[in-house]
């Protein structure tokens, strides 16, 4: 039986899934802001254990604010994506797929939004404006223009900051395939905004690359938790991990945890009664905020009546740090 603590829920996920949504991570929406140099180290990567802690380090990385519990960027990116999906979806395809989607997620919501009568199309064009983009390779006040062509919005190539030949020359190129979603132009200035938002140089995956299953890699030095025992016959064993410090992994959008629990009733050097289950978990990042500790409540094991010293202990799936607790318990 699971029981979490507050109004927060955890899905029950196993370690496949997990895998399964680790492995699809790069392909999403957050691709969007991926560095070259972070694709790179990913490609390299083999195991789930290594790509999770890839993403933790790859968040960290564009703080902005340190001092705060969240990170600002983080949340800021999956509003933007939100506000996508629910606003330039088109068809079957998603909002982040699209180009006013892509070009929103990755420069913010546009200063302002005009409109343009084309020839020969069934709806104006949409002119983007924004007074300062966060890429040099695009003009300031440049209006982004939107043609509706084949049931979707794509992007006509902006032109280059003055003095820019290799992004004119780019530019000559884009206007030959015109209904291109996005064109080579704004894919260039989408890598300047994404380097340009690693704020932290020093969080690098330099270890990560040399190191694939030390403690220190997942900065896991320990588990802190309780145990409980529970007035009933055989005796039950609660166990309470605070929230706060707790070893989980976040993607951005999801926060993932797995534990090993063991139990041994022991007399001695002899064990009496075993038992050991695993226990996946899987919260939005808003419940996981919310969340004040993660409660579980571990089978009980029968003995005969006696005096026993309970050992309990839990361990972290992915780091494969543990630690164990003891207690006197009697039947």
């Amino acid at each position: 039986m699971l029981l979490i603590s507050c109004v927060a829920t955890a899905e029950t996920l196993n370690w496949k899934d997990l895998q399964g949504n680790i492995d699809s991570w790069i392909n999403g929406p957050v691709s969007l802001v991926f560095t070259d140099q972070e694709r790179d180290v990913y490609s390299k990567l083999k195991v789930p254990e290594e790509k999770m802690q890839f993403i933790k380090i790859f968040w960290a990385r564009r703080d902005p604010v340190l001092r705060t519990r969240s990170n600002e960027f983080k949340e800021e990116f999956y509003k933007r994506l939100d506000y996508a999906d629910k606003n330039f979806g088109e068809r079957k395809t998603p909002g982040w797929q699209t180009a006013r989607g892509q070009v929103y997620i990755v420069f913010g919501p546009p200063s302002r939004i005009d409109h343009e009568s084309v020839p020969d199309s069934s709806r104006p064009a949409l002119l983007w404006v924004y007074d300062k983009l966060p890429a040099k390779r695009i003009p300031s006040n440049e209006a982004l223009m939107f043609v509706w062509h084949e049931f979707k919005y794509v992007l006509a190539p902006p032109g280059p900051e003055t003095g820019d030949s290799f992004a004119a020359q780019q530019a000559a190129i884009d206007r030959t395939f015109r209904y291109e979603s996005i064109p080579g132009l704004v894919e260039q200035a989408f890598v300047e905004v994404a380097q340009a938002k690693v704020i932290d140089e020093k969080k690098d995956y330099d270890e990560l690359l040399t190191s694939v299953r030390t403690t220190e890699k997942f900065g896991v030095s320990s588990i802190d938790f309780n145990i409980q025992l529970k007035e009933s016959q055989p005796r039950q064993v609660q166990v309470s991990i605070p929230s706060d410090g707790a070893p989980v992994y976040d993607d951005g959008d999801r926060v993932f945890a797995e534990f090993v629990f063991v139990q041994e009733l022991r007399q001695g050097e002899t064990v009496i009664a075993r038992n050991e289950q695993t226990q996946s978990f899987s919260w939005t990042s808003a419940a996981f905020e919310d969340l004040k500790e993660i409660v579980v409540k571990l089978p009980a094991l029968d003995a005969p009546s006696g005096q026993y010293l309970l050992w309990v202990t839990v361990q972290d799936r992915i780091s494969n740090v543990s630690e164990t607790r003891k207690t006197a318990v009697s039947y």
